[in-house]
């Protein structure tokens, strides 16, 4: 996050020497050539362009950052709902299946909650191993699951589905960890921002005090939009507004409160989980 604004910093610096300088090389060259003394001030329209272009810029990446952070939590939320799903569609197995599957769940749904939540907090796109066990653990109840009766056979199918849908939304919560704003975009803001800069330096230099005022305004104005875009690009990691497993952590406490018993135990670590 803070690499954005210290080459915003860069940009604002280097627009505002450049403006200055190019002031008074104007300022020598007018002298000498006789050159109109209202020729800067023409450069309102010019002005009002960039900034018009930049602001309109900016505009749509925090809309587009807005939905991808929103996205982001949509897909935690999603396969907290869907692990539930899979809790309770277990219910007419018998007993030792249906215990046995229901703690392997709530493993599951612990390590998405810590391990594999700060593997999307890196961006490893893989997620943690210790989770990944405990997903293929979880696949193997599922198909051992019997068929005796009618009600098991029926249900079966909402156990599959509610299985691949949660394990659909993980992997959308691990993909929407990597930022959706392409260096390309940030190279466009740094190149409009140093211009536009540069433009108000050398429209104002002659007002030394309405320049460093003007320059300065905009630059925290610039500062809090690229901080505001890095955070949201960012989703599970974004100084200050980072999502937390509140939908997961929520579910199993809820699960807790309504079905206590020995599936609740401590969780074995099946997998060491290390971050690429």
């Amino acid at each position: 996050m803070l690499i954005n604004e210290a080459a915003l910093l860069v940009c604002v610096i280097v627009g505002w020497f450049a403006g200055l300088l190019g002031n008074r090389w104007l300022a020598a060259r007018r002298n000498s050539a006789g050159l109109p003394e209202d020729e800067v001030g023409r450069l309102g329209d010019v002005i009002g362009f960039v900034g018009g272009a930049l602001g309109i810029l900016l505009g749509l990446l925090l809309i587009f950052a807005v939905q991808h952070f929103a996205d982001a939590k949509d897909a935690s939320r999603n396969e907290a709902v869907a692990s539930v799903g899979l809790f309770n569609a277990s219910g007419p197995y018998p007993t030792a299946q249906r215990d046995a599957l229901r703690h392997d769940l709530v493993c599951l749904m612990r390590s998405s909650a810590t391990e594999d939540w700060q593997a999307g907090s890196v961006q490893d796109l893989t997620g943690a191993e210790n989770t990944n066990a405990w997903a293929l653990k979880v696949q193997q109840d599922v198909e051992t699951l019997p068929f005796e009766t009618d009600a098991q056979s029926s249900n079966h199918y909402f156990v599959t589905q509610e299985l691949l849908e949660a394990g659909k939304a993980r992997q959308m919560r691990l993909l929407y960890s990597v930022p959706d704003i392409p260096l390309a975009i940030w190279i466009v803001i740094y190149v409009c921002s140093l211009i536009f800069i540069g433009l108000l330096a050398f429209h104002m230099a002659d007002r030394q005090w309405l320049a460093r005022l003007s320059v300065t305004a905009t630059y925290l104005v610039l500062v809090v939009i690229v901080g505001t875009l890095t955070v949201l690009d960012l989703p599970y990691s974004g100084l200050g507004a980072s999502l937390q497993p509140v939908a997961m952590q929520g579910s199993l406490i809820r699960l807790q409160d309504a079905y206590p018993g020995d599936i609740w135990r401590p969780c074995e670590q099946l997998a060491v989980t290390t971050f690429d």
